[in-house]
């Protein structure tokens, strides 16, 4: 099992792969950086970095190091680019990876931190958290490998399981009668060219995509601590998942960090039979840090303050997502028989199980949970919860501007859906449009009357100024604005609804397709005004 296993290879390929995703990363925000957190973009990092200041917070409250050294463009341009050499020479090894990688968690969480706003995802701070795991084990990755592998197991636990958990309990009914799926496809952030086709599938297909997730990843998160004869089931589980998230969706690394993460699902003997290449597998070797034994006393010390703490540590965001119930309940257990419930309560209700398990384990949870807090801040033992809620609606914004208020010009954007006559756009493999992403969320919140948040306003006002940072995080202009800024701006709110083949549709649709708009990807309706601006308003 884990102790009588070869690890060299595949922590080699695993620090290879988390290298190449640092440096994605840090090029993505390099394109956007100016026009979300620079002196003259949307929010500002210095704004963040003075209020921080003046509340005198420390480096681990806000564990940047714009509040230690600089919040000025320069530096920020900085640290982009030291993140860029570290990634390299972690990826080629050239000096030892945990001290590269500790260069990219710098750079990586200062951006981070200054820019909650646009870089507050998951996929953030998942990134951020697999690379810390490294560098606290990095040290004795060699002479103890079980250690870090075990960590990464955990770490998959926790975002498998609790994605699971959470799409159950999170209070969708979609996905409790099978049908999430049938919506994820139109209402998810950036859909790609296949996003339609999938959607276009019959509901019985998407009932078994539904169902298949729930096994893959509650069974797949359980058979993580399982030898590698069966240990396998997860990574080929978790591998489909994925794989099918990225080919109808955009999501940056979002999949491609999950998979460097299942790497150490697969030891040394199945990579080398999976990997075709002879040469691969050569510089692999070639990279990996040789391997030393240490005596068995040593060998415990990175279990008593890494691995199992991390462990139960870990459980806390996990446990949050059970809701305090308990998952026999559920009606996927009670529909089939409530034995198990009855078992469990008559456990739970014992006097010796109170006594000897219950009273112990609150004193550790009640310790997790002050570790939890203590570490939290440096974005270790994160909740993950992807798509636990379904949207049912696609609202998205549209930019306007105008020189008389009577003839109205559209900004169009990168990827998200704008343009009804584009096609729906290919984002670049691991890049993260942060600006399209956020404004996913805008028109969820507006559903519920929630008016546009303070740095939306300021979007628009960088519009007005023309400000080209914040332009160049847009798409084409209009002809009419290209050199110059419009004096009125406004954002309006559209129902968004694939065209293709709709009156063929067996969903339930608000109407059917316009004939003018049949061909195209999108047919929308104005729903009203999101928010508006002009010169005489600033």
């Amino acid at each position: 099992m884990l102790f009588n296993e070869p690890w060299c290879l595949s922590i080699s390929l695993f620090e290879r792969s988390l290298a190449a995703i640092n440096l994605l990363a840090f090029l993505s925000s390099l394109s956007q950086w100016r026009g979300q957190i620079g002196s003259t973009g949307i929010l500002p990092a210095c704004g963040f970095v003075r209020h921080w200041k003046e509340r005198k917070m420390t480096f681990l409250q806000r564990p940047t190091l714009c509040l230690i050294i600089s919040d000025s463009d320069n530096f920020l341009l900085a640290l982009h680019w030291i993140g860029i050499v570290c990634a390299i020479m972690a990826f080629f090894a050239i000096i030892p990876p945990g001290i590269c990688l500790i260069g990219c968690w710098l750079c990586y969480s200062s951006l981070v931190t200054v820019s909650t706003t646009f870089m507050g995802l998951q996929m953030h701070s998942n990134l951020l958290e697999t690379t810390m795991l490294y560098i606290l084990c990095s040290s004795f990755v060699a002479a103890t490998p079980e250690v870090f592998v075990f960590t990464q197991w955990s770490l998959l636990f926790r975002i498998m399981l609790g994605g699971a958990v959470g799409k159950y309990a999170g209070g969708d009914q979609s996905w409790k009668d099978g049908t999430a799926m049938v919506w994820h496809y139109w209402t998810q952030p950036l859909p790609n060219p296949l996003s339609p086709i999938f959607y276009r599938m019959p509901t019985s297909i998407h009932k078994i995509e539904t169902y298949f997730t729930y096994v893959s990843e509650g069974v797949g998160a359980i058979l993580c601590y399982t030898p590698q004869i069966i240990r396998w089931i997860s990574y080929v589980f978790f591998l489909l998942i994925l794989l099918g998230i990225n080919v109808t969706g955009n999501y940056a690394h979002l999949a491609p960090l999950t998979i460097t993460e299942m790497i150490l699902l697969l030891n040394d003997n199945v990579w080398r039979s999976l990997i075709p290449f002879e040469f691969i597998i050569s510089f692999l070797e070639y990279t990996s840090i040789p391997s030393y034994s240490i005596a068995w006393p040593f060998k415990l010390l990175p279990w008593i303050f890494i691995g199992l703490p991390y462990f139960f540590i870990s459980l806390v965001p996990l446990s949050a997502t059970f809701r305090d119930e308990n998952p026999f309940s559920w009606p996927i257990f009670i529909n089939y028989s409530t034995l198990p419930l009855k078992f469990t309560q008559f456990i739970y209700q014992h006097t010796y199980f109170q006594r000897y398990f219950l009273i112990p384990w609150n004193h550790l949870v009640e310790w997790c949970e002050y570790g939890h807090e203590l570490i939290s801040p440096i974005r270790l033992c994160g909740r993950y919860v992807k798509f636990a809620h379904m949207t049912k609606r696609r609202w998205e914004i549209i930019i306007e501007g105008s020189d008389d208020e009577l003839n109205w010009y559209e900004y169009e954007f990168k990827y998200k859906p704008s343009n009804i006559n584009k096609y729906l756009s290919i984002v670049p493999f691991c890049h993260m449009p942060n600006l399209d992403w956020r404004l996913w969320f805008l028109p969820n919140d507006a559903a519920r009357g929630i008016p546009p948040p303070n740095w939306f306003l300021v979007f628009l006002e960088r519009i007005l100024d023309h400000n080209q940072a914040v332009l160049s995080l847009l798409g084409s202009l209009p002809e009419q604005f290209r050199n110059r800024p419009p004096k009125y701006i406004r954002s309006l709110l559209y129902d968004y609804r694939f065209t293709y083949k709709c009156e063929q549709d067996t969903k339930v649709l608000v109407e059917k397709t316009p004939h003018v708009h049949i061909g195209k990807t999108w047919y929308r309706n104005l729903v009203g005004i999101y928010a508006k601006a002009n010169k005489n308003e600033k």
